[in-house]
């Protein structure tokens, strides 16, 4: 009878039903049309007297089968009398078995395991059937398929799989120095190999060097590269243009989005990256002449990374033109102690300066090469450019780890034959060695896991302008231990210089786009699977709307099961289960096979989410003496509340540090706030107890300016985690009898774990932090300065509801010369790749300091335009920003009253928007939004200061001590 609910879910779900004469004619009685079907067994064995009883055997046919009334519960035109269980279960006709043995007395016997329903159970094991042997396994089964439609929901591989060994999942790693053969000598490595080797290492994007035959140096070179690459790449891949003696002026051209006579779909072709040689290699492009570098340096558009082989004294050399032409410059392959110090140097004298290391100049030095043997049975085999260098050269690199930027291969293949030539040719493999080699020093402890990301994948993003690889992960296994063969399956290079070399690490599982490529060493990506970059970007902009497979369940349902929920009784016989053909995926391919887990998204940007918004995940930490690195995971409530932990790297603790300015944050500090900022917004929507978060906590709000939504967002944020709020206004302070704000701050500070404040005058929340007594400080606005948090709050709106901040078009209108949400909000920015453009009355530009900022800091990543008019930016506007003129920062009444009107947002107007665009305001607004624009569903300004809430919880708790974050 338990089962009885359950059952009619079955039958309104469409799946035909069936079961055994008696089972069927108790169901049918209760409105369920089960279809009666004879045992397969003789009669004399008789299951009752076994002491066994056989219940609730549900399964779907495939086949189609009607649900005709039935006489007794049997339907003769459906089943005849040679039809029998075991008739259906021998043709699989079963989808699912449900059969639930019961047994009357307490202890097994020898004769209970011959019975119908054991033999029931034996066939559906023996041919494969899927089968449930405990009603309350199979009433959450229905319950499941009944919430998703009979859909199997993602699998999230860090939660619903459980494994002995260390299995961590890093996002997609990027290999931005490659070097393919194809053009020219395929016969070394072509597209086809060289990814497939790329995925067995881990590497689902890498960046391909111009120095083919021909050399990449024109539109069509490059699009010879690029029809190469489209047909055989494996993984995605981005393209360099080589800097040659007389192609200066094709830079902007080759590198800007061209159209496309390959037919790519997206109509896009342009070149990832610029390389110059500047010193002898394996290329025919090496630029001799400084007046050609400066061309280059002059030429090359800002927004592309400038890259250079440049050794010594060369690249001295290059870094001063860098800082002559205050541009951003890369350079490859450090190897030297000089080196790696230049750039140290470079780097703190504020030189717009990134630079990557090879594993080889990490892990092999000259001597140590000549000594191994094997591998290095001739001089040439070592011949690499830049050369091996002193191993105390490679322990300058280990001892400058956080000056290094990126980890690249720099994967140059040769045939053994070539190699061991009288004139061998430089270079190495290495794709398929990288990531085991680096994971053998995590494991040494000279480098961490949040490192090996870093500069295996969030670093090479920014620096290359990289899209988003959407599903895009890598599977580790930390604990396997092996030794490098003398050559690696993929490359056709068929050698290594690491053969022999034991190390602690492997690649299980590769999913790209959603689909496994590679799984336990073994690449199953097809030639032609790779995309270019330039593609991907262009889908990452069409796909503006969030992943609907993340948001299926905006709440989780009440518990299929629970503590005395179930009876233990049920109607003798059993019941089988079949769907009836049509569009639905058939029950049994998704309990016979192991979907993809193509919701989990551990991009920098991208929010980790799972159907049922789970709380975020922990980040990968690594800990002392041997610890296993944590896997992602949920942890365990807290308890007396229905909040759950968060897990906080060290690296992001903000424990008891003041938020005076949003160039505190970091893209990935950004990436885990808003993550909690989430899960906080999850947890108020299904209005949990969050009390116990701050529970005996005071926050102080020290308001010198008016203020409404922040100040409320602040005290409510609070509030809701159970801390008290302590608010003292300018109009009631002491500040009115002549107390300084040094002494005001100093006073409250003592009464407080932390302090919130707004104030009229530019850095005067930085100056009180200095008399805060230890405790934290909260910019909460400074005049025309900063306005951190709402810059925090402005940036999660649009993730929120854009689904990503990278690749929009972001227009700012109005006062932005005295607006300190725009002066914030566009120096966050630069952690994104985003447009900028901005709308404002002559007199209320963007001030240079914050344009320049941005200029310096995202060279590579944001653009800024001035616009003149509202109507002319609006058309191709992802997000419109809208500020007030305000009133009181104007000393001259008429200089204001000039400036307003200048720009307001109409219905008329809106309708040359895009469909999908939206509006933002910091508010309060005056007449620059007209009040029907309310009613559009593309204003989110409401919203927007709702998620204001929510961030300023998240960021709370990470300031303040408390039981909802954790450190590790």
């Amino acid at each position: 009878m338990d089962f009885l609910a359950s059952l009619k879910d079955l039958e309104t779900m469409g799946f035909n039903l069936y079961a055994t004469f008696g089972t069927a004619d108790f169901y049918f009685e209760h409105g369920v049309t089960v279809h009666g079907i004879e045992w397969p067994f003789d009669s004399s064995e008789n299951h009752s007297k076994n002491g066994s009883s056989n219940s609730g055997s549900v399964s779907s046919r495939r086949s189609s089968v009607s649900s005709q009334p039935l006489d007794s519960g049997v339907n003769t035109s459906l089943v005849n009398k040679q039809d029998n269980i075991g008739d259906f279960i021998a043709e699989q006709k079963f989808d699912l078995i449900i059969n639930v043995p019961t047994r009357n007395g307490g202890a097994r016997r020898v004769s209970m395991y011959v019975t119908k329903g054991y033999k029931t159970r034996r066939m559906a094991v023996d041919h494969g059937i899927p089968l449930i042997t405990d009603v309350k396994c199979a009433k959450v089964l229905v319950e499941g398929l009944k919430r998703f439609h009979c859909k199997a929901p993602a699998l999230r591989t860090d939660i619903d799989c459980i494994t002995s060994r260390r299995i961590i999942t890093l996002p997609g790693l990027i290999d931005v120095h490659v070097h393919m053969r194809e053009p020219g000598a395929a016969y070394k490595e072509d597209w086809a190999s060289g990814t497939a080797a790329a995925l067995a290492g881990g590497v689902t994007m890498l960046v391909a060097m111009p120095n083919t035959k021909p050399s990449v140096v024109d539109l069509a070179t490059l699009e010879t590269a690029y029809k190469c690459a489209s047909r055989n790449a494996r993984c995605d891949f981005g393209l360099f243009v080589g800097a040659s003696e007389a192609n200066a002026h094709l830079i902007p051209a080759l590198t800007s989005q061209l159209d496309n006579a390959a037919g790519d779909a997206c109509g896009v072709l342009s070149a990832s990256a610029v390389k110059m040689y500047l010193n002898d290699t394996f290329s025919t492009l090496k630029l001799t002449n400084m007046v050609d570098w400066m061309k280059h340096f002059e030429l090359c558009p800002r927004n592309i990374p400038l890259c250079v082989h440049a050794e010594g004294h060369t690249m001295g050399s290059a870094i001063l033109l860098a800082e002559m032409f205050s541009r951003h410059l890369h350079v490859c392959h450090v190897s030297l102690r000089d080196e790696i110090e230049l750039i140290k140097l470079a780097k703190s004298r504020n030189v717009n300066i990134t630079c990557e290391v090879c594993p080889h100049h990490l892990f092999l030095t000259q001597e140590q090469l000549n000594a191994a043997g094997g591998c290095c049975q001739s001089a040439g085999r070592s011949e690499v450019r830049p050369r091996l260098a002193t191993s105390e050269d490679q322990e300058a690199l280990w001892n400058n780890l956080d000056v290094i930027d990126c980890f690249a291969t720099d994967h140059a293949p040769h045939t053994p034959e070539e190699k061991d030539s009288a004139n061998p040719p430089p270079g190495f493999p290495g794709l398929e060695t990288m990531v085991p080699l680096l994971l053998t020093a995590v494991h040494q402890g000279r480098l961490t896991i949040e490192q090996l990301v870093q500069k295996l994948h969030h670093n090479p993003r920014r620096i290359f302008n990289l899209p988003e690889q959407n599903k895009t992960f890598v599977e580790i296994d930390l604990d396997h231990e092996w030794t490098i063969p003398s050559a690696m399956p993929y490359s056709k290079a068929k050698w290594t210089p690491f053969a022999g070399m034991k190390v602690k690490g492997a690649i299980r599982r590769v999913v790209l786009r959603g689909e496994v490529v590679c799984i336990d060493g073994a690449v199953v990506a097809k030639p032609g699977y790779g995309l270019h970059v330039k593609s991907l970007a262009f889908h990452a902009q069409k796909r503006k709307e969030p992943s609907t497979s993340a948001d299926v369940v905006a709440a989780p349902m009440a518990s299929p099961f629970g503590t005395g929920q179930f009876a233990t009784g049920s109607p003798k016989g059993g019941i089988m289960a079949t769907k009836s053909q049509g569009p639905a995926m058939k029950l049994s391919a998704h309990l016979r096979s192991i979907p993809d887990p193509l919701n989990v998204n551990l991009s920098q940007e991208g929010a980790i989410q799972n159907v049922l918004h789970s709380p975020v995940k922990k980040f990968i930490a690594q800990t002392s003496q041997g610890t296993p690195v944590a896997q992602s995971s949920v942890s365990t409530p807290v308890h007396g509340s229905s909040m759950q932990q968060y897990v906080v790297p060290l690296e992001f603790d903000l424990r008891g540090k003041h938020i005076l300015t949003v160039t505190q944050f970091s893209r990935q500090l950004l990436h885990h706030l808003f993550e909690l900022a989430h899960v906080y917004r999850m947890q108020v929507a299904l209005k949990r107890d969050l009390t116990d978060v701050m529970k005996g906590k005071s926050m102080a709000l020290l308001f010198y300016e008016a203020s409404t939504r922040t100040s409320c967002s602040f005290s409510c944020a609070f509030q809701r985690m159970g801390g008290n709020v302590i608010e003292l206004s300018e109009k009631y302070s002491s500040h009115l009898k002549g107390e300084s704000l040094m002494d005001t701050v100093s006073v409250m500070s003592g009464y407080v774990d932390v302090v919130v404040m707004r104030h009229p005058e530019v850095e005067a929340v930085s100056k009180a932090s200095k008399f805060s007594r230890g405790r934290p400080m909260i910019n909460a606005g400074d005049g025309t300065g900063e306005h951190p948090t709402q810059a925090l709050l402005d940036v999660f709106t649009i993730r929120e509801e854009v689904g990503t901040v990278n690749g929009l078009k972001i227009t700012m209108v109005g006062d932005l010369k005295h607006g300190r949400t725009v002066h914030s909000l566009a120096k966050l920015l630069c952690h994104y790749n985003v447009s900028l453009r901005y709308v404002s009355p002559p007199n209320l530009r963007m001030p240079e300091a914050v344009k320049s900022y941005v200029s310096q800091m995202a060279p590579n990543n944001v653009t800024q335009t001035e616009v003149a008019s509202l109507e002319e930016a609006l058309p191709d506007t992802d997000v419109l920003y809208m500020t007030r003129i305000q009133k009181e920062r104007f000393e001259d009444q008429q200089e204001y009253l000039k400036s307003c009107n200048l720009f307001r947002l109409t219905p008329q107007l809106m309708t040359k928007a895009k469909d999908k665009m939206i509006v933002m305001h910091p508010l309060p607004r005056l007449n620059e939004i007209s009040p029907e624009v309310d009613s559009d569903p593309r204003a989110v300004y409401f919203r927007q200061a709702e998620f204001g809430m929510y961030v300023r919880m998240a960021l709370l708790s990470m300031i303040i001590e408390n039981k909802m974050s954790t450190y590790k």
